[in-house]
């Protein structure tokens, strides 16, 4: 006869801080770990994006070139790129690297809230207040967008993307 195993202990959230950040960016309007927590990057209202050794506390690079606040950003899967999006309605690609701006694209009415990249870093999908999600084709120096998704009735604040689909909010 053979017993249940027993099941696995839930895992708990944080009880106590770990770490703190002193950004110095004014309203820091995100903060976002990398694929596999080892990096964060951090957003202001200064107008610059920041990367961080959140483990150490200590900061390795500075990004600017948006003209407005910067309310989202997103690495990719190999950590050689991120996306931002900004007040300036402009979605921003970056090469972690260099900290240059590879590209930008515009094509928002509003706000731009939020930056994905797609699983394979390709694609970058950017919500706005202008209630539209709009596909960025990485690898073309196509100024527009592969689609543009424009069926919300209001502000998109939030997306995110599965192999075949783009939930938004």
């Amino acid at each position: 006869m053979a017993f249940p195993r027993p099941r696995p202990a839930r895992p708990e959230l944080p009880r106590q801080r770990v770490q703190s950040l002193q950004c110095g960016q004014g309203a820091v309007r995100a903060a976002r770990f990398n694929a596999d927590g080892n990096y964060c990057l951090t957003c202001g209202s200064d107008k610059t994006l920041k990367l961080w050794n959140p483990h150490k506390g200590t900061a390795l690079r500075t990004y600017q070139g948006h003209g407005y606040e910067v309310l989202d950003a997103a690495g990719s899967f190999d950590n050689s790129q991120i996306c931002s999006g900004g007040a300036d309605k402009a979605v921003a690609l970056w090469d972690v690297s260099t900290g240059q701006v590879v590209r930008k694209y515009r094509g928002h009415a509003g706000k731009v809230n939020c930056v994905q990249f797609n699983e394979e870093a390709t694609v970058i999908v950017s919500g706005s207040i202008d209630s539209t999600v709009r596909c960025w084709d990485c690898r073309s120096r196509r100024p527009d967008p592969i689609q543009v998704l424009d069926e919300a009735k209001d502000g998109i604040s939030s997306v995110k993307l599965s192999a075949h689909e783009i939930l938004t909010g």
